[in-house]
């Protein structure tokens, strides 16, 4: 069954969508694919290569026939969960006929058939936002973009803006501004996060009561889209 997947995916790759322009530094394992598990451990789609020397050729699939409807069913989400989520009036940002389905790509995975799990690459434009991106925003964010894929079933165009808010304290809530401008085609798009500015908030410390850390959380975020890698992405490995 597996072989047979791979297969389809194999045919349904689209050699117009081929990029080779991006290359992870240092990188310390052999060649490999590259792959999504946006629909589960069991249903890798595999989105292109990785070659000795860190070299990336992207390929995604065109369409997702080979994915069964109970597993689409179980895996993709309302456009308005899955690409605003955070913000305070989520749901009421998209009529119905406009709140197409959506499956988020999460990061890019390192596989072979020996260890499906070999590692995962960041997209970003300075490296300092891994580390914030991996402590889920619990320590300083720098200003930068970071990028996520996301698979749509059909084209989506939105212009707008919202607001997200958290409330650590009674009296401390803490904004961010998000400025959305998106033109998605049908299939896999990048979705760049840029953060365009940051402010020191007052946070209750994780580690003693009563006791607060000053950290600089983003306070406007720039959402675009886009069909191929930016130019300025760096690829960030992390091996396991």
């Amino acid at each position: 069954m597996k072989k047979s997947v791979l297969f389809l995916v194999a045919c349904a790759f689209q050699a117009g969508m081929a990029q080779t322009n991006h290359i992870v530094d240092n990188y310390p394992l052999k060649a490999m694919d590259l792959v999504l598990f946006s629909f589960g451990m069991d249903n890798p789609l595999t989105i292109g290569t990785i070659s000795d020397s860190g070299e990336i050729a992207l390929n995604f699939p065109t369409d997702l026939n080979f994915i069964t409807d109970d597993v689409k069913a179980n895996f993709m989400s309302d456009t308005a969960f899955t690409l605003f989520s955070k913000c305070d009036n989520s749901y009421d940002i998209l009529a119905e006929d406009k709140n197409i389905k959506a499956a988020g790509g999460g990061y890019i995975s390192l596989s072979t058939k020996e260890n499906p799990y070999s590692g995962l690459l960041f997209m970003v434009t300075d490296e300092n936002l891994v580390p914030w991106l991996e402590s889920y925003g619990d320590i300083d964010a720098v200003l930068g973009s970071y990028f996520e894929l996301l698979y749509v079933e059909s084209d989506f165009d939105y212009q707008g803006a919202c607001t997200s808010t958290v409330t650590y304290t009674e009296n401390n809530p803490v904004e961010t501004q998000y400025a959305y401008d998106l033109k998605l085609k049908a299939g896999f798009n990048f979705i760049e996060y840029k953060i365009e500015s940051v402010a020191e908030q007052k946070i209750p410390s994780m580690y003693e009561e009563n006791v607060f850390d000053k950290i600089k959380k983003p306070s406007k975020i720039t959402v675009t889209s886009s069909q191929s890698a930016m130019p300025n992405t760096k690829l960030i490995g992390k091996y396991f």
